[in-house]
């Protein structure tokens, strides 16, 4: 039972008139009503009763205002336990973010941490996929945020996840596939596949989802970094496989198809060595947990 419609009940309690209870409360009439009734269809009993005379509490309804008035004072003795617990959360935590992916998925997660541990310092650097690996790696940075495979997660690294990211196809502005809304594995396997030479990690990534949609390419070309993809594209006529969220980079020479089959996501998640016992950074991922399946 959620603790507001509990707030709620409490003032229908008092007021004995739903108007006024849902004034005080800010909310309309009809939602202090729905509330009342779930609470009512939850527990079995009525709570209230309406009439021409009014709203009147029913024997349930005056029984439990008392056990419910002492839920929400514990409850408000809980909450500012944690507040207090939150002020003596004391440390830093070195944070490696991929830099495509901060504002979408991370800025506002983290906000609401440093709001709610202000005393723990957050000290966030930006990088690629290859060397936010290396550094989680030689522990450089405590936590990474990377991508990995739903099929084959890394069995050094634990990660928390904070979504399914689809995939995307990045095509010249040439290629015959581009008059589709949605390409196969299948149909770009007859293109040259372009994979990043500088970055082994999203290799590993993008061979992974292969095997898990059991397809092949015939041929693969290495562009020497991310930034020289659309010019390797354009040049040899070859696609490039990625996250969604990579479409930020929006190259104008270049056009992002959604690739349609039956596995086509990779994970986001916050990771830390799977050997990582720290305090903080068990409580930053617990913290995430929470915040991004609410």
């Amino acid at each position: 039972m959620k603790i507001e419609y509990i707030q709620e009940y409490l003032a229908v309690a008092e007021t004995k008139n739903y108007s006024v209870a849902a004034k005080s409360l800010y909310i309309s009439q009809p939602t202090l009503s729905r509330h009342i009734k779930a609470m009512e269809s939850e527990l079995g009993y009525p709570l209230v009763s309406t009439s021409s005379h009014g709203v009147a509490l029913t024997e349930f309804g005056k029984a439990a205002v008392r056990p419910f008035r002492k839920m929400l004072k514990d409850y408000q003795t809980v909450l500012e336990q944690g507040r207090q617990f939150a002020n003596q959360v004391t440390g830093a935590l070195t944070l490696g973010l991929l830099y495509y992916a901060i504002d979408e998925y991370f800025a506002d997660f983290l906000t609401y941490f440093k709001e709610k541990y202000p005393k723990v310092e957050l000290i966030c650097r930006s990088y690629l996929p290859q060397k936010l690996f290396d550094d989680l790696n030689s522990g450089v940075v405590d936590i990474a945020t990377l991508f990995y495979s739903e099929q084959e997660p890394p069995s050094e690294i634990y990660c928390q996840k904070i979504a399914r990211i689809s995939m995307i196809a990045v095509l010249g502005t040439d290629n015959p596939l581009c008059t589709k809304s949605e390409v196969t594995f299948e149909e770009l396997s007859d293109y040259p596949l372009i994979e990043l030479n500088d970055d082994a990690y999203s290799r590993q990534m993008t061979e992974s989802i292969l095997r898990a949609n059991k397809v092949k390419f015939q041929k693969t070309l290495l562009a020497d970094n991310i930034e020289m993809v659309p010019m390797t594209v354009r040049m040899t006529g070859g696609i490039h496989i990625t996250g969604k969220s990579c479409q930020r980079q929006n190259a104008s020479s270049m056009v992002y198809k959604p690739v349609q089959c039956e596995s086509p996501y990779t994970l986001l998640g916050f990771c830390c060595m799977a050997d990582n016992t720290d305090a903080l950074v068990r409580l930053f991922l617990d913290e995430a947990q929470r915040y991004y399946s609410g």
